[in-house]
């Protein structure tokens, strides 16, 4: 689960690190794929998805946008898949490749580079869901104070 990870925010508010190995650099270009890959194929789906709700019927703006939308998915599919096919396959040929092909470390590294661009302070961010409270008394009566 990915809560039960600690955030690993590096204090510089960089993703690359000084001190990384080889195995740690392919685990990050791993996961900066896979998160570049994401996010443009939801980016496409959105936009084109605009696109063909604004193409007014016509044949020549309905395709593209169909054809665009269904390549994106694809794209998300296929990358997914591979994220869980890659490590089996290495594994078939007698490789390691557990520290830095696994899913759950391509996901946690994921979730490392997302905390590390979006959140630059690391007391904000949960550590698990033990700290987090849900509680409704806990919340301010109004929001006056935001």
């Amino acid at each position: 689960m990915i809560y039960s990870t600690v955030y690993a925010v590096n204090q510089t508010g960089s993703v690359f690190d000084a001190q990384m190995d080889f195995w740690e650099f392919v685990l990050l270009a791993i996961s900066l794929f896979v998160l570049a890959a994401g996010l443009l194929s939801i980016l496409f789906i959105l936009w084109w998805g605009l696109l063909l709700i604004l193409s007014g019927g016509k044949d020549d703006k309905i395709k593209p946008a169909i054809n665009t939308i269904r390549y994106a998915v694809i794209g998300v599919v296929v990358t997914v898949l591979t994220i869980f096919i890659f490590p089996v396959f290495w594994r078939l040929l007698w490789l390691d490749v557990e520290r830095y092909a696994k899913p759950q470390r391509i996901f946690e590294k994921i979730e490392e580079i997302w905390n590390t661009i979006f959140w630059n302070n690391t007391s904000s961010l949960p550590t698990s869901p033990s700290n987090q409270s849900n509680n409704l008394d806990d919340f301010p009566a109004d929001f006056s104070d935001l």
